[in-house]
């Protein structure tokens, strides 16, 4: 099947999904384009099924592997190297924007999107309050050639939904003071818990990309899962998309793990009137999982100090930003010895007037 390019039926330039306007746009002449209408200017196939969790497998093998592949961009000729997940790029000599439709075939096509909402100048003022007022960070850390090359991408994660049953058993104190003004007594009574129930969840996300660091994806969260749409390949133009590469059956083992710790606080939270509570059982299972599969929008900054790589993801719907700043030893050291001066100098004061 042949990829879809988007360009402006006007002018021919690159289209782009605008994450102010909703529409995709023309830099170049300023048209303006529903997905409805470009959808329908593509010949998309509106019947193309969605990912189902008891085929994936099969569709997997069937219609996609992990080989690079070459694409031919119809505009330029231009060849266009991508890996086996690659679902959206754009044209190095062009500039075309291209969905790769293999990613998304026979099944594999994501069960809904969040579509950016956070504009590049945002996404810019976003990086510039990040570093704003930190004394230690490198000068020109976050260089403007740098901000200028980050690019937006949507990231496949898996929402599991599911119910945790069970039970969690404690050990605990009530500790009673009493103070009558002349003795002082405590008395400790102990007690033996239990908390047990079910608990539902819904959208427990988990990252379906390898190559995205896992702590980074779930800490960029949470993500208001009421703005998911239906997928369309035009919200991707403009952006980079990858297909998951860590498949659900892997993934269910984090979101199991979410969901039990989530249970066990919300079990903890009951036992508030007693002083001191210890778990010392806890019998939880997951029962009736299922997943959806979805692509979410980050921008991804990657800097580098000294030997260190460092990696910056903003949520694309709400602005969040996180990542680990690095220190600079030079901007330490003039610290230190700036205050530590300071405090001399002060001191030698204080020892003239004495």
């Amino acid at each position: 099947m042949d990829n879809t390019f988007y360009k402006c039926p006007a002018c021919g330039s690159a289209l782009q999904y605008g994450a102010s306007s909703g529409k995709l746009e023309c830099a170049s002449c300023g048209n303006l384009y529903d997905l409805a209408d470009v959808k329908a200017m593509v010949g998309e196939d509106s019947a193309k099924s969605t990912f189902n969790w008891g085929d994936w497998k099969s569709n997997l093998k069937k219609n996609t592997d992990s080989e690079a592949k070459v694409y031919i961009c119809k505009f330029c000729g231009a060849e266009i190297l991508t890996d086996g997940t690659t679902a959206a790029t754009h044209c190095p000599y062009c500039d075309s924007e291209v969905v790769v439709n293999d990613a998304f075939d026979g099944g594999l096509r994501p069960n809904g999107v969040i579509p950016f909402k956070i504009t590049k100048d945002k996404m810019k003022e976003i990086i510039g309050n990040f570093g704003k007022g930190k004394k230690l960070l490198p000068r020109d850390f976050f260089t403007e050639k740098r901000i200028r090359e980050t690019q937006g991408v949507y990231v496949p994660f898996w929402l599991f939904d599911g119910t945790v049953r069970g039970s969690v058993v404690y050990d605990a104190k009530k500790i009673v003071e009493r103070n009558d003004g002349e003795y002082r007594e405590k008395e400790t009574t102990t007690y033996s818990l239990e908390r047990e129930g079910s608990i539902a969840f819904a959208n427990v996300p988990v990252d379906g990309a390898e190559k995205m660091d896992d702590a980074l994806m779930e800490s960029v969260g949470p993500y208001d899962f009421k703005e998911i749409v239906d997928f369309q390949p035009a919200y991707l133009s403009g952006y980079l998309a990858d297909r998951f590469d860590q498949d659900p059956d892997a993934s269910i083992g984090r979101a199991e793990e979410l969901m039990k710790e989530s249970a066990k606080d919300n079990f903890f939270r009951t036992t508030s009137e007693y002083t001191e509570v210890q778990a010392t059982n806890a019998d939880l299972s997951l029962i009736s999982p299922s997943v959806k599969y979805v692509l979410l929008p980050v921008y991804i900054i990657n800097c580098k100090y000294g030997n260190k790589e460092y990696r910056y993801a903003i949520n694309g719907q709400t602005g969040k930003m996180v990542g680990e700043l690095p220190i600079s030893k030079q901007r330490k050291n003039a610290y230190f010895w700036g205050v530590f001066g300071g405090v001399t100098a002060v001191l030698a004061a204080l020892l003239c007037l004495l």
